[in-house]
């Protein structure tokens, strides 16, 4: 048994699907097949697979937005096949990847629609209103105002508050990244991951045609295909390393070894060893860090630990150039939670190759990431696949030595 398995052994089912069917009424074929799947307490399960393969019918029969034509659908234990559908999809948060947000409500008024609903009375829904905007980010002086005053990202934010205003133990996500630019999906992605992780903790199923976004979000991942029959159903590193047939190898696509990558952490690996000083010490000292460390290059850091900049040898044998003039900025920074997915890419374009880790809440400096380390990490991930490096980091002859 997996530790995947093991740990699913110990917690409930959340949702579980039975032979579940959708025919529409102008179709000879049905749009979902006899679907059994069980989603556990307080994971993400990510719905993936192509245009037509029937991924969001299945979630939206989940609160049945979309009535079966056959099957069962369990919520934590209860048959919820023939329940009042509206009681159901009140105690099921939803966000949809237009967001749904109506015009006409302030942003309060569209956080409190289900609450109120539920008959909350006014102080709680206020209180309520207040909280979910600081655990998205937002001011609360954004209550008053309406959707058409927000940008895309922050609209998508007020979404995602809504669907949990009622606090749901369940939510189910449509693709809700998708209709803003990257930078800022990317940044939404970053936020619900750590919101999940650090305060939600919800039982979610979550809809995408990326296996990037999969990759990154999924806790496990159904890769479906027609009718929404399950190719692979299994963590992300399972699939990644191990895919069931053909059709899930050709999903994933190429660059399975760098999508594995999104999986870690700089703070899960050993960074590498690297000589520090400060601003403020002498060019001697620094000459002496670089010639004990063996490397050709001193990072600088500010009276608050914070990186500044980059010198070599030649930098600091310039007595008349103040240290804080002197070398390069150092402009590569990542944070601890950083994917290495994202570390490599900061690397790619960065002068020497290497990236700079801080802290999250003040910038320390905590460590550095450069190719090696890298390539130890990706070494570790496949020990059975031997030790070749990629092309691109085998090829490099500029790292930093």
């Amino acid at each position: 048994m997996s530790e995947a398995t093991e740990n699913q052994s110990e917690r409930n089912v959340a949702i579980r699907l039975e032979k579940l069917s959708k025919t529409f009424p102008v179709q000879d074929e049905p749009a979902v097949k006899e679907l059994s799947m069980d989603i556990y307490e307080g994971e993400i399960v990510v719905l993936v697979g192509p245009s037509g393969c029937g991924k969001t019918t299945t979630m939206k029969m989940i609160n049945r937005i979309i009535e079966p034509s056959s099957g069962r659908i369990y919520i934590s234990g209860e048959d919820v096949t023939d329940a009042n559908p509206d009681e159901l999809r009140r105690s099921i948060g939803y966000v949809i990847q237009q967001i749904g947000l109506f015009p006409h409500m302030t942003i309060a008024d569209n956080i409190a629609t289900v609450p109120r609903m539920l008959g909350w009375d006014k102080e709680r829904v206020s209180s309520r209103v207040d909280e979910l905007l600081e655990t998205v980010h937002l001011p609360t002086s954004y209550r008053d105002r309406y959707p058409k005053e927000l940008s895309g990202g922050q609209r998508q934010r007020i979404g995602v508050a809504r669907a949990m205003a009622a606090d749901p133990p369940i939510m189910l996500m449509d693709e809700p990244f998708g209709a803003v630019d990257p930078i800022t999906r990317e940044r939404l992605q970053d936020e619900f991951l750590g919101l999940q992780q650090e305060v939600l903790q919800k039982t979610i199923v979550f809809v995408t045609h990326d296996i990037d976004e999969a990759v990154k979000l999924g806790d496990r991942i159904a890769i479906l295909g027609d009718q929404s029959e399950i190719a692979q159903y299994d963590t992300p590193e399972t699939i990644l390393t191990d895919p069931t047939n053909d059709y899930v190898e050709d999903f994933i696509g190429s660059g399975a070894s760098l999508k594995r990558l999104s999986l870690s952490k700089v703070e899960d690996i050993k960074t590498a060893e690297w000589p520090v000083a400060h601003l403020t010490d002498s060019h001697d000292d620094v000459r002496e860090k670089m010639k004990q460390s063996g490397r050709e290059y001193v990072l600088l850091l500010d009276e608050r630990d914070k990186p500044k900049r980059w010198v070599n040898w030649a930098d600091v044998e310039q007595n008349g150039i103040p240290l804080k003039e002197a070398g390069w900025p150092s402009v590569a920074i990542v944070e601890k939670r950083s994917s290495l997915y994202d570390t490599l890419d900061t690397m790619i374009t960065s002068y020497r190759g290497s990236a700079v880790v801080v802290d999250e809440n003040e910038g320390k400096y905590q460590g550095v990431v450069d190719f090696a380390t890298v390539l130890s990490a990706i070494e570790e991930m496949r020990p059975q696949e031997g030790h070749t490096a990629p092309d691109f980091i085998a090829e490099r002859e500029d790292l930093p030595s």
